[in-house]
């Protein structure tokens, strides 16, 4: 079944085909500047004399990180609504991209921990792209347009690590892999600058910081509110969860005596497996969006999340927890975009990117709470009682989700 652009639309989002081409490759680029040194960050704190605790000092620095890029978030959103949302993108790919120039000249943990925030104040290059294709995008095309932007960024997040390994040995000082990632992120800014298009649709009156006020009136709309929690329940389970899975993965290679190297094998296989099953599913989602719409889409992935979630509570072999993996990225990689369309859906007019900068916020808490959270719970209980908690949780954000639906049927 083909899509049709009337004329009207055509007129209306002139830029829409453009932005299809330039963001996935901005996304891309960016991605794989941000992912070059990410992974790599207790390597730099090390270097910088932490011998001791090295592992409380980078939980720290990653809670306060993803703290501050809670508190920005909506911030941002809210100037996206008022000056351009194509500005906002320039602001996170440039502004991250000074912060990694600045990173090298770090001399002190504590230095190095000042600029980490400068970059998490500045994060969140991929939602602001987001914001602008939504914007700019026949409503019938949005869910491929989003899809094929995100599937760029999650490419440059499975080559970013494997490019930052091959690199970080060249170098006697580590830290100037940052000098590289600043190049790429100024690179993708560069391309969103001078070729990525805009029809601004901006929001009534001045702009003012609302951090609480703007969330109360967002929450007051129907839905939005259970689509912020459905969000932060996926993303617990999504990118909160790959450190968890790391140690679930070193958990169970202890019980069978392996070495560094095999730890080293499946730990990146697992989280590889997740990363390539999205990357493989997520065009084809895209396509199932714009034919079944995201309402459907959201149900069936928060379904296959629970239920590729299920096997947790039962594996104790690194493969199985491999191809576990894997099916939870093919199946249910289409949650994120579903989350995006509706909340364009349902947020009230002009407040869209606002809307949805809250919700990366909520995102961005869950992606530190997950692994606070699974540190608490499991030295306790073990993991799998985090991994039973998080499903229950989950199926009870798509409980109340399925009975607000029902709710809103007119009665026969």
């Amino acid at each position: 079944m083909s899509i049709h652009i009337s004329d009207d639309e055509s007129k209306r989002y002139p830029y829409w085909r453009r932005n299809r081409l330039v963001m996935p490759l901005a996304n891309l680029i960016c991605g794989l500047g941000f992912n070059l040194v990410w992974p790599f960050v207790p390597l730099m704190v090390r270097g910088l004399g932490v011998r001791e605790n090295l592992e409380t000092w980078v939980g720290y620095m990653l809670m306060v990180f993803y703290l501050v890029s809670f508190a920005v978030s909506p911030i941002w959103g809210g100037i996206a609504d008022h000056y351009g949302r194509k500005l906002m993108v320039l602001r996170a790919m440039l502004g991250i991209g000074v912060a990694m120039l600045l990173m090298p000249f770090a001399e002190t943990p504590l230095t190095f921990a000042a600029l980490l925030m400068l970059v998490a104040v500045f994060n969140g290059f991929t939602p602001a792209g987001v914001s602008l294709l939504v914007a700019n995008t026949p409503p019938q095309r949005i869910g491929g347009v989003v899809a094929l932007a995100q599937t760029g960024g999650l490419i440059g997040q499975v080559l970013g690590p494997a490019l930052g390994a091959a690199l970080i040995a060249l170098f006697d000082q580590q830290h100037r892999l940052f000098w590289i990632s600043a190049a790429l992120m100024f690179t993708g800014g560069a391309l969103v600058a001078a070729f990525a298009g805009e029809v601004k649709q901006l929001a009534a009156g001045p702009w003012r910081v609302r951090w609480v006020g703007g969330l109360r009136d967002l929450l007051d709309v129907p839905r939005i509110g259970l689509l912020y929690l459905l969000g932060f329940l996926f993303m617990i389970m999504w990118y909160g969860g790959v450190t968890v899975i790391t140690v679930f993965v070193l958990q169970i290679l202890e019980a069978r005596g392996a070495d560094a190297a095999q730890e080293a094998f499946w730990v990146g296989a697992a989280a590889m497996a997740m990363a390539v099953g999205t990357v493989i599913a997520l065009p084809f989602w895209g396509r199932v969006l714009d034919r079944s719409g995201p309402a459907r889409v959201l149900v069936f992935a928060s379904v296959a999340t629970i239920i590729t979630h299920l096997p947790l509570l039962i594996i104790d072999t690194p493969l199985q927890l491999v191809i576990v993996r894997a099916a939870f990225g093919l199946s249910a990689a289409a949650m994120p975009t579903a989350i995006v369309q509706l909340i364009r859906i349902h947020a009230p007019a002009g407040t869209d990117a606002r809307a949805i900068a809250y919700s990366t916020a909520f995102q961005f808490f869950a992606m530190g709470v997950a692994p606070f959270a699974a540190g608490l719970i499991g030295p306790v209980f073990g993991l799998r009682v985090y991994f039973a908690l998080t499903i229950l949780a989950m199926a009870g954000g798509l409980a109340l989700w399925l009975r607000a639906v029902r709710s809103d049927k007119p009665q026969t």
